[in-house]
This record gives structure tokens, sequence and C-alpha cells, in this order.
């Protein structure tokens, strides 16, 4: 890892050769392929492939915690992924956890179909407000997925803040949790989110 480049100087990168999407976007299905081309973490939005930043310390040490802490809360019909994508046709985006229908899950699973996913959670990072504040809950809410959590950093502390989908459609906010997360759907879920130590 380099240092922070000092201010003024130019930003020097490494090339990314993204291949050029068809007509109509690439779709779900594309994923194997794509996975094989594309050097780096990506998404499909509205069938281009977004490249992903790299995440933070703090993000990945949430993101396992928070695994963690939901597989035993699971009631044996649920598996926690991590990192997998919601079929959207062309655009799958990739919650950082979600919990879904077991009976789908296989060892080769990449993709979702929003059915089958009862809880998205993204958590924050500094270059994905704008998308974990708006777009997500907006494409989530759209696809019918009925519990969204957006997870944030507050002086290194976990805020959880968990939403619900209404029947008339949007998301509405169910909570702001500190410490602990008492919600009841998906699924009855009661936990101790601990500090995040390295």
């Amino acid at each position: 890892m380099t240092a922070a480049q000092p201010s003024g100087e130019p930003i020097h990168g490494r090339m990314v050769l993204l291949p050029t999407p068809p007509l109509d976007g690439f779709t779900a299905a594309d994923l194997p392929r794509l996975i094989e081309v594309v050097d780096g973490r990506f998404e499909l939005l509205d069938g281009e492939v977004m490249m992903m930043a790299p995440a933070t310390h703090w993000h990945d040490e949430v993101v396992d915690i928070l695994k963690h802490l939901l597989r035993p809360a699971a009631p044996r019909q649920f598996v926690i992924a991590t990192e997998k994508g919601i079929d959207l046709g062309t655009s799958v985006p990739e919650p950082d956890v979600l919990v879904v229908n077991r009976e789908v899950v296989h060892s080769r699973s990449l993709v979702f179909q929003p059915e089958d996913v009862h809880l998205a959670i993204e958590v924050m990072s500094p270059g994905t407000k704008t998308k974990d504040r708006r777009l997500r809950p907006a494409q989530y809410c759209e696809a019918g997925i009925k519990c969204f959590w957006r997870v944030e950093n507050e002086d290194d502390a976990i805020v959880v803040y968990t939403f619900e989908l209404l029947p008339e459609g949007g998301y509405a906010p169910t909570g702001v949790h500190r410490g602990r997360v008492k919600v009841d759907r998906p699924f009855p879920i009661d936990i101790e989110v601990p500090e995040v130590t390295w």
C-alpha cells in the first residue's frame, strides 16, 4: 500500500479493461463470464459494470461481526450470506450481508432472486454514502425486499438503521440501534453488537 499522494500531484492508477456491454446491457446471467475477465469487485448497474472501491478495515470487521451474530439467531430456513448479488435484471447490487431462503443456496451461488431475500444489509463506507442512503433503499424497495438495514460508523461504533417495507411501497424506519439490535422482522432478532476492535 502506498502513501497518499500529496495535494496537487496527479493520481496514478492501474488500467482496468472492462468488457463492452451489449446494446441491452449485461444481466445477472453474464456474471460467471464477467467474473473471469473483470479484475476487481464490481456490480451491475443498468447493464454496465461498476467497479467497487476497496472496503475499509472497519467495513470488513462489521460485515464479519454481523454475519457471525446473525447466523445463530436465524431460523433453519434461512442462510446468512455475504457479498452475493440480487438479480434485478440489468442491475445486480451486492449487499454486504443478506438473509436468504436456504432452499435456493448452493455451493456456487452468485446471485439470488429478490423474492428469496428477506433482509439486505449495507455497511456504509466513506465512498458509498449516496449509494447506501439513496440508491440501495430505492432498488431494494422496488424489488420487494421486506427488510433493509444500513450500518454506519459513529466514532468507530456500529449504528444500525433498520427499515421495513410498507404495503403501499417505500421503506418505513423501524429504529436506530446502538449496542443492541432488537427487531421482529425478518425473524425475531435480539443481538448485542460488540465494539469494533482490531
